[in-house]
């Protein structure tokens, strides 16, 4: 019974997100589906790239949310794709890219989501 609630959370707060997230790549392409699982905390996204006639597939796994210094982030173990070239990239520069496997979530959504998750 509790992992029904679980799934039913999961699909409201992946829809909930999905909306904010195509705020933040709309210069890159549109999140065609998001999809949260909190029991095994990953993230699954198909994304629509402009230019591009196929969809990125892209997992995060063991996912968390972190408040540190009043500042809240989205932290992550690992990033894959499907493509092997990102995956690649990933491997060699994402803490370049990413300090600490972190992504700052701005104030105003910071809250929410802290909440639902």
């Amino acid at each position: 019974m509790v992992s029904i609630f679980k799934k039913q959370k999961d699909k409201i707060i992946s829809t909930a997100l999905q909306s904010f997230v195509n705020v933040i790549i709309t210069d890159y392409g549109k999140l065609v589906d998001f999809d949260i699982n909190s029991k095994d905390k990953s993230i699954f996204l198909k994304v629509l790239l402009k230019g591009e006639k196929e969809v990125l597939n892209i997992a995060f796994s063991n996912y968390s949310i972190v408040t540190e210094h009043k500042n809240t982030y989205f932290q992550f173990d690992s990033i894959s794709t499907c493509r092997e070239w990102i995956n690649i990239l990933c491997d060699k520069k994402l803490s370049d890219i990413f300090r600490e496997n972190k992504i700052l979530i701005p104030d105003y959504i910071a809250t929410p989501i802290n909440i639902i998750l």
